[in-house]
């Protein structure tokens, strides 16, 4: 169908109804699905109360595993070059082996290039997501991490997870002599090897943990220091923490009671990813970041030109600002850009300072004296 909604508030658009005039009468009346449409689950509220549907099984659903998986590698949790789209379905969900390398994100950190070597991948239409075919009619497949063997390449200095050169004529992968490990493959090991040093918030973000996204993890990881101390703390420990609240308390809790969840965590650290900040004093003794905005806290509403939603948040925080999602008598600005809604006029009816994307640019960078009265 097709329909007209407009911008009534922040975030999640209204429908205000459909364009009558343009069906053509092939248009049928949408049925909610009553089950997963990739692993059969029956669909249900994840508890009572929840309008929306979701998928119950959680632990090994393929669309939600490769859908966690793409989200460890995206910006705003451990940055990983090379785990985007493409290579999350090549780990979760590939064509070949049968087994795939990452049953849930809990190997992530133990992938071997012996992992990487076998698979293969059925190349999907970007814009129809159908499987396309080659010319006798069966799926197109594609071998990511690996390519047709050629000359060495001189001058390829080895790295910590790539002990021999890239294209070492002695080392074929499954008795494959025609075929070599990729540079794509070295490169993405490498590149898990780094993100095991990223910052505690990181983690907490990749962790799929709900309602915890950049700013509750930065709170948490200031605060308590370490996932240790996050498990352990409890549920009033957790909502006294500013930023947090007792529904993100409740969801971290609940996150943990869960074996699978508990073995994600389990294997990264015995992986050698850092879970916990080094030189932090312990639960209770926040980090003071001492940025150009420390003590000053700010809200981001809008499009602000050279920033995601994300970005701006981390650029507040990354500066030793608060990022907050609400605008109050506490709030000492306002960044607002085109489609900014109910927070600009909140922060007019308040007096809040309303800044643009320039001058939020020069705030994050040099702090509310650059910018004058």
């Amino acid at each position: 169908d097709t329909i007209v909604i407009r911008k009534a508030g922040d975030v999640i658009p209204e429908v205000l109804g459909p364009v009558v005039e343009l069906r053509d009468g092939s248009e049928r009346a949408f049925i909610m699905p009553t089950h997963c449409p990739e692993c059969g689950s029956p669909l249900a509220p994840a508890k009572e109360g929840d309008i929306d549907l979701r998928c119950p099984n959680t632990r090994s659903c393929p669309a939600q595993v490769r859908g966690r998986v793409e989200h460890i590698g995206s910006r705003g949790a451990l940055d990983i070059e090379g785990l985007g789209e493409v290579s999350a379905a090549a780990l979760t969900h590939p064509l070949r082996p049968e087994v795939p390398p990452l049953v849930t994100e809990a190997g992530l950190f133990d992938l071997r290039a012996e992992d990487l070597f076998p698979i293969d991948v059925e190349v999907r239409d970007a814009e129809t997501g159908l499987v396309r075919l080659d010319a006798d009619g069966e799926p197109d497949a594609r071998s990511p991490f690996r390519r047709q063997r050629r000359a060495p390449l001189e001058g390829r200095a080895p790295t910590a997870s790539r002990p021999d050169p890239v294209f070492d004529p002695e080392r074929p992968f499954d008795g494959d002599a025609d075929f070599i490990l990729s540079a794509a493959a070295y490169e993405l090991l490498d590149n898990l090897e780094r993100a095991k040093t990223k910052e505690l918030w990181r983690f907490l973000v990749a962790l799929s943990i709900r309602h915890v996204g950049p700013v509750a993890a930065r709170a948490l990881a200031q605060w308590f220091g370490s996932i240790d101390a996050i498990r352990a703390a409890s549920r009033e420990e957790l909502a006294a923490v500013e930023g947090v609240g007792p529904i993100i308390a409740d969801a971290i809790i609940d996150w943990f009671e869960v074996d699978w969840h508990v073995e994600i965590v389990e294997r990264w650290a015995a992986a050698g990813a850092q879970l916990s900040t080094p030189g932090h004093p312990g639960p209770g003794a926040a980090v003071v970041s001492g940025g150009v905005l420390e003590g000053v806290t700010v809200v981001a509403t809008g499009t602000l030109e050279g920033y995601t939603r994300e970005g701006a948040q981390e650029a507040i925080m990354a500066a030793g600002g608060k990022a907050a999602s609400s605008v109050s008598k506490k709030t000492d600005f306002v960044a607002a850009g085109p489609g900014a809604g109910s927070k600009l006029a909140k922060a007019e009816e308040l007096g809040v300072r309303i800044i643009d994307a320039a001058q939020f640019r020069i705030l994050v960078e040099q702090g509310p004296a650059a910018l004058g009265e």
